[in-house]
């Protein structure tokens, strides 16, 4: 069974090649392009997160992400 810490690094590559050919997805769009779960999606934007590598905004209640800047989005940390 191999370490959490690499399957959390594993999903973030997934999760950034996903964010790579989109502008900007909600949270069920990058699960159902990622095949990520709930859990591992979450673990994979808190890895990228961490490295200052995602962006995020909030409209209309719906949360978006992407891995450059949009206006009127923030970047965690």
């Amino acid at each position: 069974m191999k370490p959490l810490t690499c399957s959390i690094g594993e999903n973030a590559g997934k999760l950034w090649c996903v964010l790579e050919r989109n502008t900007e997805l909600t949270v069920q769009q990058m699960k159902e392009l990622s095949g990520l779960k709930t859990a591992d999606l979450f673990a994979a934007i808190g890895w990228l997160a961490r490295e200052g590598k995602i962006f995020c905004r909030e409209q209309n209640d719906e949360l978006y992400f992407s891995n450059r800047y949009i206006q009127g989005s923030f970047v965690f940390g």
